[in-house]
Order: structure tokens, then sequence, then C-alpha cells
């Protein structure tokens, strides 16, 4: 029994980090379970089951990702990080490895849509977004990416030079890697070693371009794409704006130049102002664009930076490039 006991104390102590930050214990890269169970419910409105099933799916996945939280930090702190980690869970997809059914009900008497999954998350992924808050110890990231977007905004004049502002486009995909924990590089640490030719040679599907630019940047991954956004209906009687913005991006490995994922995806949003119409449909384009790619991300680096096969989705609705 002694013994026993003895052998838990000493895996703890080796669990934890023998340190405060900011006045609390942190967890030296705490390490998961194998899968945890994710339970949800949601109403079937207008008795569709379909949809209820899949934002019960959606629902669930938190559900395990609260509970794999949980495990990992303790209730106390947990509560005390709850704002944080709110955060975190409501991208959970996206440290999403694998899941499958333990149970999926259609409760036709009580119009719901109900499902059990059993969850397995990226466990490094996972840590990272833990390492960002503060709650582990150790670098918030291992892995760097690079983003190079060619963008034209209908609100904006057009640029002289690729590197003369920021891509709207560009900045909330930063914004969403950063969220999960992932360091980008900002794209002034390749402006002078870079030629403008070469990014723009990457971006029409130069590999090898998109290879040298992530050894030049200290990146392993480079995303490379266009972004356009476009006025599609005035409507003056109700006074408002409807704007669509395009995304294509692709993901290169900046070790082998093998191609990680590519994606096309679109929104459209309608507002009483164009720009707030034009922003919003940016931040929700990048945000799907960000939970497709992440797992592939994770699935790459898990692999040692081997790639086996390309992630790839549907193309978005075509939108006309002439006008970069």
């Amino acid at each position: 029994m002694r013994k026993q006991f003895l052998k838990k104390y000493f895996w703890i102590i080796g669990f934890l980090l023998i340190a405060q930050l900011e006045g609390r214990f942190v967890l030296a890269q705490p390490i998961l379970k194998d899968s945890y169970e994710g339970t949800a419910r949601v109403a079937a409105e207008n008795e569709n089951y379909v949809v209820a099933r899949k934002k019960a799916v959606s629902l669930a996945m938190k559900d395990a990702m609260s509970l794999a939280f949980k495990d990992l930090m303790g209730e106390e702190e947990f509560t005390d990080n709850q704002r944080d980690i709110n955060n975190i869970i409501r991208r959970a997809s996206r440290y999403v490895k694998s899941y499958r059914y333990l149970r999926a009900l259609d409760d036709l008497e009580g119009r719901a849509g109900e499902v059990v999954l059993e969850v397995r998350f990226f466990s490094g992924a996972v840590n990272q977004a833990l390492a960002g808050m503060g709650v582990i110890a150790g670098p918030v990231s291992e892995h760097k990416v690079m983003i190079l977007m060619k963008e034209s905004s209908f609100t904006s004049a057009p640029l002289s030079s690729f590197w003369d502002v920021i891509p709207i486009s560009e900045t909330q995909l930063a914004k969403n890697f950063l969220e999960s924990g992932i360091e980008v590089i900002e794209r002034e640490r390749v402006r002078d070693t870079i030629s403008e030719s070469v990014v723009l040679s990457a971006i029409k599907g130069n590999v090898e371009d998109a290879r040298n630019i992530g050894l030049k940047a200290g990146a392993d991954i480079v995303i490379v794409g266009t972004a356009v956004s476009k006025l599609k209906r005035n409507n003056e009687k109700e006074g408002t704006k409807v704007v669509q913005v395009n995304i294509s991006l692709k993901a290169v490995s900046g070790i082998d130049s093998s191609l990680i994922a590519a994606k096309s995806d679109f929104a459209t949003v309608t507002n009483e102002y164009e720009l707030s119409a034009e922003l919003e449909a940016f931040d929700v384009t990048s945000q799907k664009l960000a939970d497709f790619l992440l797992p592939s991300f994770h699935r790459y680096w898990e692999r040692g930076g081997a790639q086996a096969s390309v992630e790839k989705a549907p193309a978005a609705p075509p939108m006309s490039m002439t006008d970069m």
C-alpha cells in the first residue's frame, strides 16, 4: 500500500512544475487520456433531425473538451480560467483528432436529437492552447506558420506593391491561429529578404517558392492565397448592403514543399454599412478556413512533417480575380 502511494506521489510531483506563475501553480505538459466522452441533446426545430444531430455533434465535442480540461486542470483551476477556456472550447472541432458515435438517437416524442461521442484530441494542440493561457509551462508553440495573402478589397484603392498594406484576410487568419496557440510570423520579417515576384509565384501555385519563403522565414508551414471582397447588392429601400468575401488558399510544407491542405470558402453578410459588412464577411470566412486547416496542421505535425495526403475541400463559388 505504502509503495503504491509513493509511486503515485512521485508521479504527481513529476507531473507538476514546482514553480509559480502569477501566484498559481503551473502544470508541466499534462497528458491527455486516450479519449473523452461527450454528450449533447438539441431540439429538432420543425422536426429537422438531421440539423439537430449535426448541432448535437458540435456540442458533444465541446462537452468532451470541457471534461478533458477539467481532467487536466482540476475543477478549481478550470473555474478560475473559465473565460479563457470557453474561448478555446467554442472552437473545439479544431482540436479533434477523431470521434465516433457511442449513441445517436432521434427522439421523435421529445422532438430532439441526442448523441454520445467518444472524442480523441490532438494532445499537442491542446497543450499549446493551455500554454497560451499560462496554465501549463513551456512555449506557446513549437511550430511556426507564415501567411501571405494577395487581397482585393472593393472598399480600398488598388495597391502599387504587395507589401504596402497587411490584408484583412491575413490579419484575421493570423488571429485565429494565434488563438489556437500557433505562432504566426509577421510578414515584415521577410519583406526585405523575399522579392514580391517570389511571393506572387507562390500564390499562383509554385510550391518550391512557397518552401523557399518558409526556409527564409523560419516557418514550417507557409499559407498563400487570394482574397476578394465584392459588393453584391445595394438594398436602397432597406438601407442595407450585401457583401461577399471569397478566400482561396493552400498550405505548403516549408520542409519538403508538399501540399498539406487546400481550400476555398466564402461568406455573404448584410449590414447597414458596407465596410462593416466586409469586415464581418472576412472574419466569418477566415474562421471557417481556420477550422478546416488546423486539424490538417496538427496531423502534419504529429507525423513529424511527413505529409501522406492532401486535405482538400469543395471550392467556393468562383469570383473574378481580374481586378487583383
